[in-house]
């Protein structure tokens, strides 16, 4: 998948989202963190491509590829984000403001893309 293919993922992937928001009693937060880390790799991968002419078409690696192009502050939105996912997806982390730091680091992350 080229750059504008990731783009166009995320996109579709953040419609899906956009369905379960807003979440104020907490029922969706599994799903909501499960859609935001779709959306970081694609949006990930498109901003990689257009800025370092890097490609990966697999999550595996990714922060250690972005901390060696420079992008430490990208990768570390993404490894916390895959914190809050393993919280989620194999404990019973409390959610708190599980959402609204999704959402945060998908607007850093989309900023990035397309800075």
């Amino acid at each position: 998948m080229n750059a504008e293919g990731h783009k166009k993922k995320a996109t579709e992937i953040e419609e899906s989202l956009e369905k379960l928001l807003p979440d104020p009693k907490g029922k969706n937060v599994v799903a909501i963190v499960e859609l935001t880390y779709g959306i970081l790799f694609h949006l990930i991968a498109s901003g990689m491509e257009r800025k370092h002419g890097k490609h990966l078409d697999t999550h595996v690696g990714m922060p250690r590829e972005l901390r060696k192009l420079g992008e430490s502050s990208i990768a570390e939105s993404f490894a916390t984000l895959n914190t809050l996912r393993a919280g989620r997806w194999y404990g019973s982390k409390e959610n708190g403001d599980v959402v609204k730091r999704c959402l945060q680091i998908i607007e850093k992350v989309r900023k990035w893309t397309e800075g």
